[in-house]
């Protein structure tokens, strides 16, 4: 008997886009190999069975990747980062002040936004939950007071608008999208999940006690996808445990 084994998978640690390319990437390296799938008629339909879900599968995801709002969260985002760039610019006339109170205020406001530098680069969500944070602090009386002694209020009032403008509409639209999508993802996935299990196990126990190399092969090709997949999850942890650590 074969002493090969099915690789350990967390299957849950996958996100929905990496699980899909975990099927994708079993089809895509079975067909680099000379192997018949109508060799085992049972192999064939748990096979065609993925292959059917799969298309389904991906179609879902690319309804939440491409919502009907995405291009206007996109323009929404464009302003905030324009106006978060005309508070640092609003800054720029005092670099030079001639007094003390505005040379002050200048550098309480300038330190404040140099810790929120790159900003705009950030992911919807990273950016929202930092440009939260900053304009808390810049309306605090702390700030605030600075801000008026140099005239530049309005500029934080609008970069304050335009980012609640963002994320009433994000917010909504990841409403809308966890309603209409993410359940029938969710159960798709576990369909799918499911047939993929049903699968590996029957390939593994065939490879146990055929002495022939077909089912071999076949859990080889497994093997590879999941410990590819198996790497991306243990990678996450640890760079979840890293990020927690104090420095």
């Amino acid at each position: 008997m074969s002493t090969i084994k099915l690789s350990s998978l967390y299957m849950n640690g996958l996100q929905n886009a990496e699980f899909g390319q975990l099927i994708v990437r079993f089809f895509e390296d079975f067909s680099t190999k000379s192997l018949d799938i109508n060799v085992d008629a049972d192999l064939k339909r748990l096979y065609e069975a993925l292959q059917y879900q799969l298309p389904v599968y991906n179609a879902a995801l690319d309804q939440i990747r491409a919502s009907e709002e995405s291009e206007q969260i996109a323009r929404l985002d464009k302003v905030r980062d324009r106006d978060i760039q005309a508070l640092r610019d609003s800054l720029k006339p005092y670099r030079n002040a001639k007094t003390q109170n505005e040379t002050d205020a200048y550098n309480a406001i300038q330190l404040l936004i140099s810790e929120y530098t790159g900003v705009e680069d950030d992911s919807y969500e990273s950016e929202t939950n930092r440009l939260n944070s900053l304009i808390i602090r810049l309306q605090s009386p702390e700030f605030y007071n600075s801000a008026l002694t140099l005239g530049i209020e309005k500029f934080i009032m609008n970069l304050a608008a335009s980012n609640t403008d963002f994320n009433q509409l994000f917010a909504q639209r990841s409403f809308k999208t966890s309603q209409k999508v993410v359940a029938d993802v969710k159960a798709l996935r576990k369909t799918l999940a499911s047939d993929y299990k049903i699968m590996t196990n029957y390939i593994s126990a065939m490879a146990s006690v055929k002495e022939d190399t077909y089912y071999k092969d076949i859990l080889t090709i497994i093997n590879n996808g999941r410990n590819y997949f198996s790497n991306v999850v243990l990678s996450r942890r640890v760079g979840a445990k890293d990020l927690k650590k104090p420095e």
